[in-house]
């Protein structure tokens, strides 16, 4: 009996002692492929990051990432190197970032350009369900029917006078196949209008055009058009939103004019290339969401006509991209543009 006994916690001992194994063996094995991103973002950042902006210096996008830089780097003790990397309507500075190393030393401030863009270019070099993950949502810019001064007075104003003569008037554009064509184009339709489209290099040159009174109207975000409604040297008649905007509470929107659905309010968000570790982006979006939240950024931002959002998630602002990405593509489509 005893040799049985002694066999048997023998046999026992050795199963144990093997089922142990495997215990620390599988436990290591998570700890080994958990370990990198969690050691990445204790110590992140341990050196500068780069934002890069794919848009040029000076404009609204560009003072908003110089604005978010400096309270950022407070935040997360490290400077942040705001790169201008403009050109073909933030393509090209998009593209460089989506090849950027996924080690969150590399980001971009993006606007609701990127999400235009998969719709109206046949070939992009970057894709940005797949080469990007968001950060952090920012806050959003609605964009303004804006006249010369001596213009039309409303929407109603606007709609009589190009059924009127339909073959005479035109309308500024930031750039072919930019938001504010498409959306000019998608109103017209909804309007029932014609009107033909003038395209510029940028908001400055296609405000500098409004102020010459060259064309009757155009679409423009309000952060790009604020100083010169505030000079009296255009006149914003309607907001181009679902609702009206805490920072233009008194301007109507299109849709109270009888024409619903033309909502071309434009936005920010922070991305990181796809592949980043998780942590590394959860750390970003909650350092973000704190300086978003600070009384002082508001008010500057509140300044360039930016409605600040400080409650963001990565999974938020991913859905958020796909259902923009969707309703730019509808919008299109409706608006008649051909993609490049």
């Amino acid at each position: 009996m005893s040799q049985i006994v002694s066999r048997g916690l023998c046999v026992g001992n050795v199963h144990g002692h093997s089922f142990l194994r495997i215990c620390c063996m599988f436990i290591l094995s998570i700890m080994l492929c958990t370990a990198p991103a969690f050691t990445a973002a204790a110590g992140y950042p341990e050196k500068p990051i780069t934002m890069i902006v794919p848009f040029p210096p000076g404009g609204s996008t560009d003072v908003f990432a110089r604005i978010l830089a400096r309270y950022l780097s407070q935040e997360l003790g490290q400077s942040i190197v705001v790169v201008n990397r403009a050109g073909a309507a933030g393509n090209i500075g998009t593209g460089i970032a989506a090849r950027a190393a996924p080690d969150g030393y590399t980001v971009l401030l993006g606007t609701a350009s990127i999400t235009v863009a998969p719709s109206v270019y046949k070939s992009l070099s970057y894709d940005v369900s797949k080469d990007f993950q968001p950060v952090a949502f920012l806050g959003a810019t609605p964009a303004l029917v804006v006249v010369s001064p001596d213009g039309p007075a409303s929407i109603k104003e606007l709609v009589t006078m190009l059924k009127s003569q339909p073959d005479k008037y035109s309308y500024a554009t930031t750039g072919y196949a930019s938001a504010t064509h498409l959306v000019t184009e998608f109103f017209n339709r909804k309007a029932g209008v014609n009107a033909f489209a003038v395209p510029y290099t940028g908001a400055g040159p296609a405000n500098q055009a409004m102020i010459s009174k060259l064309h009757l109207y155009t679409f423009v975000t309000a952060s790009a058009a604020m100083g010169l409604i505030s000079s009296g040297s255009l006149k914003v008649i309607a907001i181009a939103s679902e609702k009206r905007s805490s920072v233009l509470p008194d301007i109507p929107t299109i849709a109270e004019a009888g024409i619903p659905g033309v909502d071309a309010s434009t936005w920010n968000m922070l991305f990181v290339p796809s592949q980043t570790p998780i942590e590394i982006t959860r750390k970003l979006n909650s350092a973000t969401n704190k300086v978003l939240a600070d009384p002082r950024v508001a008010k500057l931002l509140q300044g360039l006509a930016i409605d600040v959002t400080s409650d963001s998630t990565p999974e938020s602002s991913t859905a958020y991209v796909q259902s923009e990405i969707k309703r730019w593509a509808d919008i299109v489509k409706i608006s008649g543009v051909k993609p490049e």
